[in-house]
């Protein structure tokens, strides 16, 4: 399979085209330049353009496997693009993973990630996962732990917007992963402030993760589902998405024929999900979130 040939079948599988990103990583020496066309290429489009179909989804995810940092900073650019751009380029995968590609790819310079989580612009859930990258590197060793303490007490005071954001949530927890007491005080206010919705995140919950660091320096929290540890083989992570999976198949074409087997006249098909934010209560009544849950399935 040549490099056209892969970026065909990343680009319009329509399910985990996993022989395409397995010759994809066989050439992956001849495949990085052309995935950074493609990102660049991407990057330089206007909106209008940005609507077709894309393999960004899948290079983005190789190019964390790779560990590929030349790929770093065109990630970064590709993260500030409008929030329905990125959300119809990456999907869940901005919540679930784009944090652990962004540690992976790391090239030693903060600044990329500093641009994307300032941005007003950019994504908010995008930006929330940026500030625990960022805290990702920084217990990694490979950033130097004042500078990004320097960076998150200064955030207190430039992070925009200053008020309910998700962003804020991804700010209380890099402090918390970094064991930070002495930025306790303005998390405190964050949460005073209204930044973080109680719904979300209490404060208690705040210090029982700085707890966790304290008295696990270095130790990931969540280690049994892998949420902070480096992204790893794009098949073996992506086929336990259930977007990817043969249930999902099966239940999307048990789906189809139920509609064709509905009379005309039947009431028009209501999304029990429509509204339901990544953020709020799963409305099939498991008490977690809805992104833990059902919206992962």
């Amino acid at each position: 399979m040549d490099a056209a040939e892969i970026l065909d079948q990343l680009t319009h599988a329509e399910g985990l085209p996993k022989t395409a990103l397995r010759a994809a990583t066989e050439k992956r020496v001849e495949m990085v330049p052309v995935f950074l066309r493609e990102i660049d290429s991407y990057s330089a489009l206007d909106s209008a353009e940005r609507a077709k179909p894309t393999p960004l989804f899948f290079i983005f995810h190789l190019l964390g496997e790779w560990r590929e940092r030349t790929a770093y900073r065109s990630l970064a650019r590709l993260l500030r693009c409008p929030a329905h751009e990125i959300d119809a380029v990456l999907g869940d995968a901005i919540t679930s993973t784009s944090h652990r590609v962004m540690a992976a790819v790391f090239d030693g310079d903060p600044q990329p990630l500093y641009e994307i989580i300032l941005d007003p612009n950019a994504e908010q859930f995008v930006r929330s996962r940026m500030y625990e990258a960022l805290a990702m590197v920084v217990l990694r060793g490979e950033l130097d732990r004042a500078l990004a303490e320097r960076f998150l007490r200064d955030a207190f005071m430039d992070l925009q917007p200053q008020a309910e954001c998700y962003v804020w949530y991804g700010w209380q927890s890099a402090v918390a992963m970094l064991g930070l007491t002495e930025l306790t005080i303005l998390v405190k206010r964050a949460f005073d402030r209204g930044f973080i919705d109680q719904h979300w995140l209490g404060f208690e919950h705040f210090q029982q993760d700085l707890q966790w660091a304290l008295k696990r320096p270095g130790e990931p929290r969540h280690p049994q589902d892998n949420q902070f540890t480096l992204f790893g083989d794009t098949v073996d992570e992506l086929s336990h998405w259930y977007g990817f999976s043969e249930k999902f198949l099966a239940d999307r074409e048990g789906r189809l024929k139920q509609a064709e087997a509905e009379p005309a006249e039947s009431e028009p098909y209501r999304n029990p999900l429509r509204g339901v934010g990544r953020n709020d209560p799963c409305p099939c009544g498991s008490s977690k979130k809805f992104k833990h849950c059902c919206l992962g399935r």
